[in-house]
């Protein structure tokens, strides 16, 4: 990095990102006890691990195709999913910040290791949940 300005980009961002994330959770969480509950369950059947166990529910069941329905309809299970998925992303934008830097400085040892790390960062999110059952 050539001066300081990459930091404090970067620190904007993490900043932003906690900030942005923290509201969605929070706002799911009052959502959800205003509700009692959301996506269909009680949060006594949430809280229950025999029922929730024996009934499936876990983060599987929350399709991302739904979260802007869940979000206009004003479910809290959708305002906490959109929260940890700010929050997974956050680091990855500072990667991904960190590579456009060492490209710009034509730092190409360092463009291939961040290189590498979106790559694992994406195949871990993305290839490997679909083999897990």
């Amino acid at each position: 990095m050539k001066n300081h300005d990459d930091e404090v980009v970067i620190s904007y961002f993490l900043k932003a990102g906690v900030f942005i994330s923290l509201a969605f959770l929070v706002a799911g969480v009052i959502i959800m006890f205003a509700k009692n509950g959301g996506n269909g369950v009680t949060l006594s059947q949430i809280s229950s691990y025999r029922y929730a166990y024996n009934h499936h529910i876990d983060s599987a069941r929350i399709s991302l195709s739904n979260i802007p329905y869940g979000l206009t309809t004003f479910d809290g299970l959708y305002f906490i999913t959109v929260g940890l998925w700010v929050l997974i992303f956050t680091p990855i934008t500072v990667v991904f910040i960190g590579w456009l830097s060492f490209l710009e400085d034509k730092n190409y040892l360092y463009v291939g290791m961040a290189s590498i790390v979106l790559f694992n960062l994406f195949f871990a999110m993305l290839v490997i949940p679909r083999f897990i059952t």
